[in-house]
C-alpha cells in the first residue's frame, strides 16, 4: 500500500515540476478542440470510477475559487468529474474500429469484473501539468492496482490489448478539474495553486464502476453508458 501511495505522489510532483515550468515561461498547452469541440472527431470507452456527493461538492467549491483566478478556461462540471479505472478504447478519431469489437470487451469486463470488492480512493492535494490542472487521488490498499493488472492481462489474452495504455500506463487516481484554453497570467495561477496544493476533499467508498462512451473529455452532454459494475 505504502509503495503505491509514494509512486502516486512520486508522479504528481513530477507533473507539477513540468506544470511549474510551463507556468512560469508562459507556455502552458492549449487545447485546440476547446474553442470549437464540434470539429473534434475523438472519442473512446473508459472504464471510470465516480467521486461521491460530499468529494464533489468540495471540488466544485475549489472549482469556483479557481475560475475566479482563471477565467474563460475548460472547467469540468460535477457530473463529469470521474477517475479513470482504463481507458478501454483509447479516445482518438479512429475510435470506430476498435468500438466493432465492443461485444468482445463487454463480455471481458463481464468476467473480470464480477464479484470485485469495493475500494476508497483519499482525494488529497491538487496538482497540474502543462495542459490541466488535477485533484489528487490516493487508492486505499492494492485492490485497484489488481484491478488494472487483471483488466489488463484478460484483455490481452484475448487479443484486445493492443491499445491499452497507449499514451501511458495509469498508476495513480487523479481527477482532471479543468483544461487550459485561453492565455492568461500564469504565474497567477500558479500562486493560487501552490497555496492549495495539500486542499483535503475528503474520500469516496467506490461501490460500483461505469463504462462510457464519450468524447475526449467525457462531456456531459455526449457520454453513453454502456455499462455498470457492482462490486461487493
Amino acid at each position: 500500500m505504502a509503495g503505491s501511495v509514494n509512486q502516486a505522489q512520486d508522479l504528481y510532483e513530477e507533473l507539477w515540476g513540468k506544470a511549474a515550468g510551463s507556468f512560469d515561461k508562459g507556455g502552458p498547452t492549449l487545447d485546440p478542440f476547446l474553442k470549437n469541440r464540434a470539429a473534434d472527431n475523438r472519442r473512446g470507452v473508459t472504464l471510470v470510477a465516480r467521486p461521491g456527493l460530499e468529494v464533489c461538492a468540495g471540488i466544485q467549491r475549489f472549482s469556483h475559487k479557481i475560475a475566479a483566478v482563471a477565467p474563460d478556461q475548460h472547467f469540468y462540471t460535477p457530473e463529469e468529474y470521474h477517475v479513470t479505472v482504463l481507458a478501454v478504447i483509447p479516445g482518438s478519431e479512429f475510435w470506430q474500429t476498435s468500438i466493432k469489437r465492443l461485444p468482445e470487451y463487454l463480455a471481458t469486463l463481464d468476467n473480470v469484473l464480477s464479484n470485485r470488492p469495493a475500494f476508497s480512493i483519499n482525494f488529497q492535494g491538487v496538482t497540474a501539468s502543462p495542459d490541466a490542472i488535477m485533484i489528487q487521488g490516493f487508492p486505499v490498499g492494492d485492490e485497484l492496482s489488481r484491478l488494472r493488472n487483471d483488466l489488463r492481462e484478460a484483455f490481452s489474452e484475448n487479443g484486445l490489448g493492443d491499445d491499452l495504455d497507449r499514451r501511458y500506463k495509469i498508476i495513480a487516481a487523479h481527477l482532471t478539474l479543468a483544461r487550459f484554453s485561453t492565455p492568461m497570467d500564469w504565474k497567477g495561477l500558479k500562486s493560487f495553486l501552490e497555496a492549495h496544493r495539500d486542499d483535503d476533499f475528503g474520500a469516496t467508498h467506490v461501490r460500483s464502476l461505469q463504462l462510457i462512451e464519450g468524447d475526449w473529455y467525457a462531456s456531459a452532454d455526449t457520454i453513453r453508458i454502456l455499462s455498470e459494475y457492482p462490486l461487493r
